[in-house]
């Protein structure tokens, strides 16, 4: 009998999710707090700000993994592209989300946005080669069925500003797919390191040639900007982490898992969440979660089976 030649590793699925719903809650909680300071600041002002303290965790990073001279080694035009390429998603990505955030419903924005993994699903099956079957396929449907269920489409999510999250989850499908073009070879602290280098140049820019920007008005509003830069760094880092541990059209099921935090968080902090349109979305959320580990296991159970008959 054929082995297949893809072993699945369920213990890096295992690890994979567990580091996505760190990376998700981080991504979460900095929105909370760019919806804050939305209304005294502007997006290009909030994205710098962002970006220049999302180096903090990645000298932890540095730090924790002792790359202090490796990071710069080895780098080639490839890599360089690459970084540059990922910069300008992220750049995007984060002035996208910022305008949904603080002109859209907290839910409505966030919910929206994680619709991502439709187009990473498309987009690997053009430019990785994924095999994407009917199981994987219904589990993205069956997550996105659950979105439908929470937000229960009204006229006022489809606006002007809706676009944006549906933007924000483009770049973001964009700069998973150029993740996965990145060799093994690279750190994920390097290709943390770059990416950013890029997005903040490119946010600088922005910045000068926008205007509209407000002094920072107190040393809360400085913390609470600094904090949007530790959150999303490390929110950056953990994605980069767990997509490199399996594939991109796998992994991307369980991105609908952030919809169910950013309702909790939109409850807390903006009295928002309608509870009833909760629950039975959730459980369509798990649900497509369970069906791509389910299919792991079967696969795993298979393969070994098959070994065990050769």
């Amino acid at each position: 009998m054929n082995i297949s030649s893809e072993k699945v590793d369920i213990k890096k699925t295992y690890l994979a999710i567990i580091t996505m719903l760190m990376a998700i809650l981080c991504v979460d909680l900095y929105m909370v707090v760019i919806k804050f300071l939305g209304d005294d600041y502007s997006v290009f002002q909030l994205a710098v700000f962002r970006n220049v303290a999302g180096v903090i965790p990645l000298i932890v990073l540095i730090l924790f993994t002792k790359e202090y001279f490796s990071i710069f080694q080895n780098l080639n035009k490839k890599f360089i592209s690459l970084s540059l390429m990922r910069g300008i998603c992220f750049l995007a990505m984060n002035i996208f989300v910022f305008i949904s955030v603080i002109n859209l419903q907290f839910a409505t924005a966030m919910t929206l946005t994680f619709s991502s993994p439709f187009f990473i699903v498309i987009l690997s099956i053009f430019f990785l080669n994924d095999k994407v079957g009917i199981y994987r396929w219904s589990a993205i449907f069956v997550g996105f069925l659950g979105v439908i269920m929470i937000m229960k489409p009204t006229s006022d999510i489809f606006n002007f500003y809706s676009i944006f999250p549906i933007l924000t989850a483009i770049a973001w499908a964009m700069s998973v797919i150029i993740l996965k073009f990145i060799p093994e070879g690279h750190s994920t602290a390097k290709i943390q390191l770059y990416t950013l280098i890029f997005n903040v140049l490119g946010g600088i820019i922005l910045f000068i040639v926008t205007t509209g920007h407000q002094d920072i008005k107190n040393f809360q509003d400085f913390f609470l900007m600094t904090l949007t830069g530790i959150l999303g760094g490390s929110a950056a880092i953990l994605f980069i982490f767990s997509y490199r541990l399996i594939t991109a059209s796998k992994m991307a099921s369980f991105e609908y898992l952030g919809i169910p935090s950013s309702f909790v968080l939109g409850w807390i902090f903006f009295n928002e969440a309608p509870w009833s349109q909760l629950f039975p979305g959730v459980i369509a959320i798990i649900l497509a979660g369970m069906i791509i580990i389910w299919r792991d296991k079967v696969n795993e159970k298979s393969i070994k089976g098959n070994k065990q008959i050769n």
